[in-house]
């Protein structure tokens, strides 16, 4: 009896932990939406200040190509942003979503993660693939929770990322995320999606980031599935039809 008890209040004080988790990382991201929201004004202004400079007359060539770089990265900026506000939003929409766009969005977002980690990311895009109708939020959580996974297998030594976006069949596309990391031991990988299961050491995961990742796909009308080599490796294939 008093170990049922105590297994009992473990199981609460888990759960307890996890909810102010999930409190903490709400109020998180509604205090980032703001910031984000803030930084498009400023955004604006230069890049309208730089469209002015690069119309005027007499201005020295080093100084044009300066300025259309300015231009250029503050306009990366503005896109970022108004993707993340988007993002941020609780709204479960099905709108007509371009894969590439939303791939290349999630890359470019995580860059800075990629980068501290030493890991090279590269890029397969099928850009003849057509738009698929589907719930770009959970899209992008879909990838997102794929792609750090993937990082953090190589916070150690480093390595490399293959994102590839293909066409499966005549009314799916797929999207491949391939890392170098130490990969994932058999006994392993066929628990990766179950919900609570982790190999990541206490405070660094909760073992619901894949187990909500499958559900996403299924939400969507997809599949999912992972595979991994003996000698390294680990493989994530999406697979989304193009009308749910």
């Amino acid at each position: 009896m008093t170990r049922n008890i105590l297994q009992e209040s473990h199981i609460d004080a888990d759960l307890l932990q996890q909810l102010a988790y999930d409190e903490k990382m709400a109020e998180l991201g509604k205090i980032s939406a703001g910031v984000v929201h803030e930084l498009n004004a400023p955004l604006s202004v230069i890049i309208s200040a730089s469209q002015m400079i690069m119309r005027e007359q007499d201005v020295p060539e080093f100084v044009q190509e300066m300025i259309a770089r300015i231009n250029s990265e503050a306009q990366r900026l503005s896109q970022l942003t108004r993707g993340l506000l988007n993002y941020s939003s609780h709204d479960q929409v099905t709108v007509e979503a371009d894969l590439n766009i939303t791939v290349e969005f999630i890359l470019d977002f995580l860059n800075f993660e990629a980068s501290r980690r030493a890991v090279v990311v590269m890029r397969q895009l099928d850009h003849r693939l057509p738009l698929i109708q589907t719930d770009s939020n959970q899209l992008k959580q879909i990838l997102l929770n794929i792609v750090m996974n993937a990082l953090q297998a190589m916070e150690q030594k480093g390595g490399t990322l293959l994102v590839e976006t293909a066409a499966a069949g005549e009314d799916q596309v797929s999207i491949t995320i391939s890392d170098s990391g130490p990969g994932i031991a058999p006994e392993t990988i066929e628990r990766i999606f179950e919900r609570y299961f982790t190999t990541k050491k206490a405070g660094v995961g909760t073992g619901l980031g894949l187990f909500v990742t499958k559900e996403l796909v299924v939400q969507l009308g997809g599949a999912i599935r992972v595979s991994s080599g003996k000698e390294g490796g680990t493989t994530f294939v999406v697979t989304l039809p193009v009308v749910p």
